[in-house]
Order: C-alpha cells, then structure tokens, then sequence
C-alpha cells in the first residue's frame, strides 16, 4: 500500500521566522535584509504565512493592507525542492481569503509565477523592468538641487505620493527614510514639493524606489542626488516600462534591464494610481 502524500501545512509567519525567510530570498536570490522582513511581518498581520511540506518548513508569502484602497502580496516564495507541489497555490489561496474582503489584491509577478497567479483570478495591469547600474563611471550633477529629506517633511511627501501610488503608504515612507537617509531626496518649487526619491540597502545591490516626481527634470536630479552618494555602489530600481523617456535617461547613466515583474490585481481595480509619476516603485514586495 503506497504512502499517503505528504500534507502542506500553513501557519502564520512570525518575527521568528526570518532565517527561514533569508534562506529562502537567498535560493531565489533576491535583495532583502534581515530588517526588510521584520518590517514586512510586523507591518502585515494577519496576511503573513508561513508552509510546510512534510514536516520541513518549504514556503514564505506576506501581504501588506492599505486600508480602503487594496492589498499587496509579496516575498512568495518557495524552497526549489519543494516546487510544484502545490505550496504556492496554497500560500495564495489563504493570502486571497484573507484579503478578498479588504478590495483589490495586487501584486508583481515574476514571469515563473504568472501562470499560478492567473490560475487564481489575477489579470495583467502593466508590465515592470528591473534596470541595474554596475559600472562605477562618473555620476553628473543634478540640474536642480534636491534637498535631503527629513521628518519633518515625510508627512508631506506622503501627500504627494498617495494619488501616484494608489494608496496613503506612509509607514513605507518612514522605514525607507529611516534606513537610508542617504538616499532620502526631495525636490520643491515655490515651496510646494515637486518629487521625492526613497531608497534602501540590499543583500547584493543597493534599491532606489519610489521614485515620484511631477516631471523627468525632477526624476532625473532626485536619482543623481541619489546615485551620487554612493559612487562605488552597484544599483538597481523597478520602473514601469511605457514611459520611454525615462528608461533612455536610465540607459545613458549606465542602467541595463536585468529582469520584468508584471503588475497584477484580482478584483475591481479602483485605486490604480498614475504610473506616469511613477519613475520607480519600492519594490515588488511593497508596491
């Protein structure tokens, strides 16, 4: 008589949980830190899961609740042991239970998991392209001058970003700022506050994003301010792909596609926000 399969068994996925999180990003071979999860678990109870396959931990997913406008899944992974047997589907399918009466569930996917994420309801709403700078050439001067964020701007910024985004991302906001100060930027006309960059180290690049900015001018000297604290350092950030302009001011920094996420959503799409003032976003776990 053959041996019963194996049960996937869920739990909620806690501070505790984090080395099983950083082995898991580590085979994928993804960005984050130790302090990257503690945010996201801390920031996402209730949406937070945890799998196992047999007794032996194989799984990870997150979701973070922007209150009256949408969720946001991310960090699914899973131990490439493990895949194909259903580990995925089953980390979704309760992220989806537990979300689907918050709104929309959003999320980017990577083209691995499409499949799985259209199987489960999620339709395309634009395409994503991580773009990487690894060269050291020289960084230009901003055409503008951006000032250094501090705290006592971040509520403001948070203003200007809640209609690009979709959604008041405040708490975001703050960690990035926090972490990275060096790469907190913001740029104002007539005292009125114009574009912001954000940005966060990583385990193998350092993270710019968001990036919101009313005009490429802006964008443009925010990521230079940025870039230009750490001139030795290796970059990546995620844009959209239909903004053409962009991506060529990218290019002719030293900037090159590394991979694409589509942006997906299951649901009524009400909060979309305006990718047009969008020239990067946090990131695929965040939005």
């Amino acid at each position: 008589m053959p041996l019963p399969a194996p049960e996937i068994k869920l739990r909620s996925l806690t501070l505790a949980d984090i080395p099983l999180g950083m082995r898991l990003k580590e085979l994928a071979h993804w960005n984050q830190l130790e302090k990257d999860w503690e945010f996201l678990i801390k920031s996402g109870e209730g949406g937070n899961f945890a799998a196992s396959y047999g007794g032996k931990d194989a799984g990870t997913l997150t979701t973070l609740f922007y209150p009256e406008r949408f969720s946001w899944i991310g960090m699914v992974l899973v131990d490439p042991q493990f895949r194909g047997l259903g580990i995925g589907q089953a980390l979704l399918t309760a992220a989806i239970k537990q979300a689907e009466n918050k709104g929309t569930i959003r999320l980017d996917a990577t083209p691995q998991g499409r499949q799985l994420y259209e199987k489960l309801g999620f339709v395309a709403e634009r395409e994503i392209i991580r773009m990487q700078r690894t060269n050291l050439s020289p960084i230009p001067l901003p055409l503008l001058k951006p000032e250094p964020v501090t705290p006592s701007v971040l509520n403001r910024l948070a203003l200007l970003d809640a209609p690009v985004f979709g959604a008041d991302r405040q708490a975001i906001l703050n960690y990035l700022s926090l972490n990275a100060p060096e790469y907190a930027w913001y740029t104002k006309k007539s005292q009125e506050i114009t574009g912001y960059c954000l940005g966060r180290h990583g385990h193998y690049f350092e993270q710019l994003g968001p990036i919101v900015a009313q005009n490429p001018e802006d964008a443009h000297s925010l990521l230079l301010a940025a870039l230009g604290t750490a001139p030795g350092k290796s970059f990546i950030l995620d844009t959209g792909t239909h903004n053409k302009t962009w991506l060529a001011i990218l290019e002719k920094l030293g900037f090159t596609p590394q991979r694409t996420f589509l942006r997906m959503y299951r649901g009524q799409l009400l909060y979309p926000g305006n990718p047009d003032f969008q020239y990067a976003i946090a990131g695929p776990e965040l939005g």
